[in-house]
């Protein structure tokens, strides 16, 4: 009796153990990749957006896998709604570990709550949701790096770079009722609206393609044309105003896709990083980005019935050729990056 009763404890022991072993290795491996992006935020602010990695816009994170929660940087809110178990701290960042907050499967962005309910621990405060690379490569299967699923929480990291400014959320909890859903529905459901705003893209592509400046400038007043006409026609027709929420999405979800798309050239260059290499084996098991150019991925700058994105990807590159300084007056204001870029042929 006393055999069996020592070989059991033994045993339990043993899966304790190893229990705790690979617990400690799987906390690892999401602090690393907490870390990582981190570390592209600096990335981008250096070579791409300034301040994006400033602590005045940082916001919390929640990476979900299937069993808990893990959050970056909580507000004290949420640590008193929840009192989750800190498992790592640096200099920058503190990261906490608690039971799952919903029962959603996929997480992808950037929430935020409003209205009457002040106690939701998102009220007001934007908070960056995503799940973890395993849980992602479930519902979206081309992603199966660490590279490539940072890629799609850095763009949700910019959502909530442009909600940290005051004068943006103010104008995003007032519209808040008009969802992207609105222009999708537009785009699928009336032939002459899907035809108007590919050939608007259209031009903003041959303008982005031209070297002649004449031509450049003749492709930006001819879309600026079409849209108007479809503005017009989308208000008289269909009873819908839709000018200033088409000016937001195109902005909002444009400058975030400009933004996730400036990792891509980086990481064909970039040396790989050394914690992610000895604990996470997915890190450069998927090498997408090698010799990479923009051509390989159409859907970043061709339209669909989300054609606010490359709109506005196509736009801010414009932009760049350029050489305008648009990104100090973004979110500052109510300024939406088309105005701006009408400034230029006015």
């Amino acid at each position: 009796m006393k055999y069996y009763i020592i070989s059991i404890s033994i045993l339990i022991i043993v899966i304790t153990l190893l229990s705790c072993k690979n617990t400690v290795r799987t906390d690892k491996i999401i602090i690393d990749r907490v870390e990582y992006v981190y570390n592209l935020k600096s990335l981008i602010d250096k070579n791409t957006w300034p301040d994006f990695s400033h602590p005045k816009f940082d916001l919390p994170l929640i990476y979900y896998t299937d069993t808990s929660c893990y959050i970056t940087n909580p507000t004290d809110k949420f640590i008193n709604l929840f009192n989750p178990e800190i498992v790592y701290k640096n200099q920058t960042l503190s990261i906490y570990k608690t039971s799952l907050l919903d029962s959603i499967p996929f997480h992808m962005e950037t929430k935020m709550t409003f209205g009457s309910d002040t106690s939701h621990y998102s009220y007001k405060s934007p908070f960056m949701n995503c799940s973890s690379l395993e849980l992602t490569n479930k519902f979206v299967p081309d992603v199966h790096s660490t590279e490539m699923w940072s890629t799609m929480v850095v763009h949700e990291y910019f959502h909530g770079f442009q909600y940290k400014h005051a004068q943006f959320r103010d104008f995003y909890e007032k519209n808040v009722n008009v969802i992207a859903d609105t222009l999708k529905s537009l785009y699928r459901n009336n032939d002459w609206y899907k035809e108007s705003v590919d050939r608007e893209n259209s031009l903003l592509l041959k303008a982005l393609n031209s070297e002649i400046q004449a031509e450049v400038n003749q492709s930006i007043v001819q879309y600026f044309k079409l849209r108007n006409q479809r503005l017009q026609q989308t208000k008289d027709s269909l009873k819908s105003d839709i000018k200033t929420i088409e000016s937001n999405y195109i902005t909002m979800e444009g400058t975030a896709r400009y933004v996730e798309y400036s990792l891509y050239s980086k990481f064909a260059t970039m040396q790989p990083d050394v914690n992610l290499e000895k604990s996470d084996s997915l890190f450069r098991s998927y090498t997408y980005f090698k010799n990479y150019t923009i051509t390989k991925d159409k859907w970043l700058y061709t339209t669909g019935a989300n054609y606010y994105y490359a709109v506005g990807f196509n736009m801010a590159r414009l932009l760049d050729k350029l050489k305008v300084d648009y990104k100090s007056r973004l979110f500052n204001s109510t300024t939406f990056i088309d105005k701006i870029l009408k400034e230029q042929i006015e």
